[in-house]
């Protein structure tokens, strides 16, 4: 079997959708130790189009060989090219960032690619100083062929850099933070200690609820974890039939999902589109907690405490406001109305108080892009709102009072039952 080697630059076809990536280093570095390595799907517009795949967090799409010790990925191209919006696939190398690491810190040398048992090989070697990340691989689809094209764009910013670029918060924490973070979350929930745990064991005609939103006029916003193992699940609010609903997509990366249900919603919120200086500002949450003593939905105030989740999660933010279980899936509004993010957790520690964690609305954002879901129609749907007078389905650039804030919102609120 030939092999083929890339120059930088240089591209060439790649013949089987299901491929395999091979990656090493002749650096002492190792690969989930020191070096990191994320597929990032992008749009047209080389955006973010949905979540990245990590050594510490594979994908459907993405699977590597060996959690302990990464070596290769094993790719699925067809299902993922066949989401809507993606046209890019980025290999991309980093040093993990750890702000205790003594000097000399972490730096890229040479990285080895070997696509398809070695028929395609490509060295990546840093040819400056104190690089910390580098695009090194591009697959795409050109003529119904997939292709990949050999890169070595260079950072010593590491990823922070590319995050403005493509418009997404990248995890660039060593191991060890993910391991305690996901410790935390075992003690929390009662899961696991992984992020391929086994689905949450549940016996037949067991139920339990939480929270969803709509966000267009037949798909919701909830928790993974809300319907994780569910069997049957349906919405509800007062004044309207239950409705049966599907799952549509379900990140575990970032607890979220979209479900759909068949008939039109009465109303939805917007997601917020761009958000500086949130340390401190103002939030409302809007959910139904505590569903056993009370199906009413129930409004709390907080603001925004911090701008990362435990152990340091950028895909997260930490908040204020009150939350109970049963409070997952819920927004996160500011006083214009828009969802700064969604309601995903709470750690309880002994002197500690309002350690309440929502995923951020970039995130959600990026899993309604990679399930078609446009934004650009959700703008479009908003305009016709104003047209039609239906205030609850879109938002305010000005400040409104917690009661006008809860007014507006409201219809857009569902409770969400699960049955194993």
């Amino acid at each position: 079997m030939s092999t083929q080697t890339l120059v930088l630059g240089a591209n060439t076809v790649i013949e089987q959708a299901q491929c395999s990536v091979s990656f090493s280093t002749s650096d002492p570095l190792k690969f989930g130790q020191q070096l990191g390595l994320l597929l990032l799907p992008l749009d047209e517009s080389r955006k973010a189009a949905c979540s990245p795949a990590y050594l510490h967090e594979p994908k459907e799409w993405a699977k590597l060989d060996n959690a302990d010790e990464p070596k290769v990925w094993q790719l699925d191209l067809q299902t993922l090219f066949n989401t809507q919006g993606i046209h890019y696939l980025q290999l991309i190398v980093y040093a993990y960032y750890e702000p205790t690491l003594n000097l000399p810190a972490v730096e890229l040398n040479t990285v080895s690619l070997a696509v398809n048992n070695d028929t395609i090989h490509y060295d990546f070697i840093a040819n400056e100083r104190h690089v910390k990340a580098a695009i090194i691989l591009e697959i795409y689809q050109r003529n119904g062929q997939f292709k990949c094209r050999a890169l070595g764009e260079a950072s010593s910013q590491g990823l922070a850099s590319l995050e403005q670029r493509i418009q997404i918060s990248l995890d660039i924490r060593p191991p060890d933070t993910h391991a305690l973070l996901q410790e935390a979350q075992r003690q929390q929930q009662g899961q696991s200690n992984s992020d391929e745990r086994p689905p949450r064991q549940v016996t037949a005609g067991e139920t339990w609820t939480g929270t969803a939103f709509a966000i267009d006029r037949y798909h919701l916003l909830t928790c993974y974890h809300v319907i994780e193992s569910a069997a049957l699940i349906a919405i509800r609010q007062q004044g309207y039939p239950d409705r049966e609903a599907q799952v549509v997509l379900s990140d575990i990366g970032s607890d979220s999902a979209i479900i759909k249900v068949s008939e039109p919603l009465p109303s939805y919120l917007t997601l917020a589109q761009q958000c500086d200086d949130l340390l401190g500002e103002t939030i409302t949450t809007l959910g139904f907690p505590l569903s056993g003593v009370s199906s009413q939905l129930q409004v709390t105030q907080g603001c925004v405490s911090g701008l990362t989740g435990f152990g340091n999660d950028i895909r997260y933010m930490q908040f204020t406001a009150p939350i109970q279980p049963g409070s997952s899936g819920s927004p996160l509004l500011l006083p214009t109305g828009e969802v700064l993010g969604m309601v995903t957790s709470s750690l309880n520690y002994e002197h500690a108080q309002n350690m309440n964690y929502a995923v951020k609305f970039q995130l959600l954002s990026a899993l309604l892009s990679s399930a078609g879901i446009s934004l650009t129609a959700l703008t479009d749907d908003t305009v016709n709102a104003l047209a039609n007078h239906s205030l609850s389905s879109m938002a305010s650039h000005i400040p409104l009072t917690t009661p006008q804030l809860s007014k507006q919102s409201r219809g857009a609120l569902w409770l969400v039952g699960c049955e194993g």
